[in-house]
C-alpha cells in the first residue's frame, strides 16, 4: 500500500487509561461487549477495549464526524480478555 499519514492528522488522547494500566474500566467494558456483539471483534481491557471506549466516546461527543474515516488499529491482546473474564461476566 502507498499510504502517507500526515502526523498532524494523528490524535493522542490517554483520557482513557484509567486509574491503572491493567485495571478494566467500565467505559472499556461497555465497549468490548459492544463490539463483540454488533462485530464479532474480541477487544482485550487494557489496550484495545479502552482506546475503542475512548473512540466511541469522540463520536458521541463530535470529535469525529458523520462521513470521516476512522482507522482503528487492534493489536490483538486476546490473552488478557480471559484474565478478566470474571469482571466482564459481571462476576
Amino acid at each position: 500500500m502507498d499510504v502517507e499519514i500526515d502526523p498532524k492528522s494523528v490524535r493522542h488522547s490517554e483520557e482513557y487509561v484509567g486509574t491503572a494500566y491493567g485495571e478494566l474500566t467500565r467505559e472499556a467494558r461497555v465497549a468490548i461487549e459492544l463490539v463483540a456483539r454488533t462485530e464479532g471483534i474480541l477487544l482485550d481491557p487494557s489496550y484495545t477495549g479502552k482506546a475503542m471506549a475512548g473512540l466511541i466516546d469522540h463520536i458521541r461527543k463530535g470529535r469525529v464526524r458523520p462521513g470521516s474515516r476512522v482507522l482503528f488499529v487492534h493489536t490483538g491482546g486476546l490473552p488478557a480478555l480471559f484474565c478478566a473474564a470474571s469482571e466482564l461476566l459481571g462476576g
